[in-house]
């Protein structure tokens, strides 16, 4: 490998660039964007380009460590990894999300009550300033306060070139094993009880109504009877929407979700055979994004038609104690149409500066990914914000990468706005990568 090929080549090359070209760094998006906010940001960005930032750099098996660069994929740091029997602690489900990406956003797993967040596992990270500098942060040295502000920064306080991350042994398959409920709070004590024990690697849950709850706890195995295939015969929601036992190999379960974006393909006869015969390089959600995206510019230039649906993708968090009334009101209001929440339980490992959860504290998380019904004569995503300020009410947070109406004192009560402006004084005092009230509520 040459010297321009290595980390420290790139890195060179990258100081080069921005000693010629003038103005704010802004970040040249070249990756697929994992971000779902609801109205498209205005207007197209020129910007500095990072993609060649994507590589994975080296795993130091002693230590349980890997070394990688910012814009490169969970897919990639599988794949690396896990021949060598090992997985990040936090993988997200969708195979396209960079470890940058979900550092300074916030990224969650079923094994969340063991390992907290993504950000719980980072030791390590380079850091590209605003004015140019590049920041090497850890917990101990003078930039400290950056490394315990990445989280939930979203490129507002620079971007990441390189991260180094702890890792977890995995076995080479996952044994998912499914209970069914009738009853809230029968599921959500079984739920609460499964994160005490030793013998359980993953917690999740589908609900599809009061009466239909479906608990899933899963550990790594060695070895297994022929794992399903939800690639091209299973869509794996409805696979452990029933009570019973599931293998999959490891990877298919870190990414589960992926093969149908969650459960957003739709299920009518010509899909059924895309499942069946499409390779797998159109079965993941990359491939989704990029086909979504496509359709939204055709129908833009389309008559207008009425639409009746709007998107519902939120992930909201809320202390333990809350979680029965999240819960309720979700399904008392919400009618998704026959798709399922998702839920997890999440233990705060650390409470970072602009994500203050309690340290040490037991969330139960509530996810939802779909489209759904607009009611009629409540305005434009009123679920969206109906739920939102149900879960600040109930002493919540939720995460950023969609859309959120708070006014900009609501949102520095929740998210620290006191702790983000001294951070940002010191790290971009010229507000050259706009502020995070900018970019995930006004989308400039």
């Amino acid at each position: 490998m040459s010297a321009a090929d290595t980390f420290s080549g790139r890195r060179e090359r990258l100081a080069a660039a921005l000693a010629a070209r003038p103005g704010p760094l802004r970040l040249k998006q070249r990756t697929i964007s994992n971000l779902f906010r609801y109205a498209a940001r205005p207007g197209p960005r020129d910007g500095i380009d990072l993609s060649g930032f994507n590589h994975v750099l080296g795993l130091d098996r002693a230590a349980r460590t890997l070394e990688v660069e910012g814009r490169a994929t969970y897919e990639a740091i599988v794949d690396a990894t896990l021949p060598h029997g090992f997985v990040p602690l936090i993988t997200p489900e969708l195979k396209h999300i960079t470890i940058g990406g979900a550092i300074v956003g916030i990224g969650i797993e079923s094994n969340g009550f063991r390992h907290g967040f993504v950000h719980d596992g980072l030791l390590e990270a380079e850091v590209l300033l605003a004015d140019g500098r590049i920041a090497v942060c850890t917990a101990d040295n003078p930039y400290s306060d950056l490394l315990r502000a990445l989280p939930n920064s979203y490129g507002t306080l620079g971007y990441i070139l390189r991260a180094k991350i702890r890792l977890m042994p995995a076995g080479a398959f996952v044994h998912l094993r499914t209970r069914a409920f009738t009853n809230p709070g029968a599921f959500l004590a079984a739920m609460r009880a499964a994160t005490e024990r030793a013998d359980v690697d993953f917690i999740e849950s589908l609900i599809f109504a009061r009466d239909r709850l479906f608990l899933t706890l899963a550990r790594f195995v060695e070895k297994a009877p022929a794992p399903a295939d939800i690639l091209h015969e299973h869509i794996f929601y409805k696979l452990i929407a029933r009570e019973g036992d599931v293998y999959l190999t490891t990877k298919d379960y870190l990414f589960r979700y992926d093969p149908d974006w969650f459960w957003n393909v739709p299920e009518t006869a010509p899909y059924r055979l895309f499942r069946r015969f499409a390779p797998a390089s159109m079965r993941n959600s990359g491939f989704y994004k990029r086909y979504t995206a496509f359709k939204h510019r055709l129908l833009e230039v389309l008559p207008q038609q009425p639409v009746d649906e709007e998107p519902l993708i939120q992930d909201w968090e809320v202390p333990w104690e809350q979680a029965e009334e999240l819960l309720r009101s979700a399904l008392d209001n919400v009618d998704l149409g026959g798709r399922p929440w998702i839920a997890t339980p999440i233990r705060a490992l650390s409470s970072p500066t602009l994500y203050p959860v309690r340290l040490g504290a037991l969330y139960f998380n509530l996810g939802c990914y779909c489209q759904v019904k607009k009611p009629p004569d409540r305005g434009d995503f009123y679920y969206t914000r109906l739920l939102d300020r149900r879960c600040f009410d109930l002493g919540g947070i939720k995460m950023l990468y969609s859309s959120t109406f708070l006014d900009e004192p609501e949102f520095d009560r929740i998210y620290n706005g006191a702790g983000y402006r001294e951070v940002k004084r010191k790290y971009d005092p010229d507000g050259a990568l706009g502020t995070l009230f900018q970019k995930c509520v006004l989308r400039q």
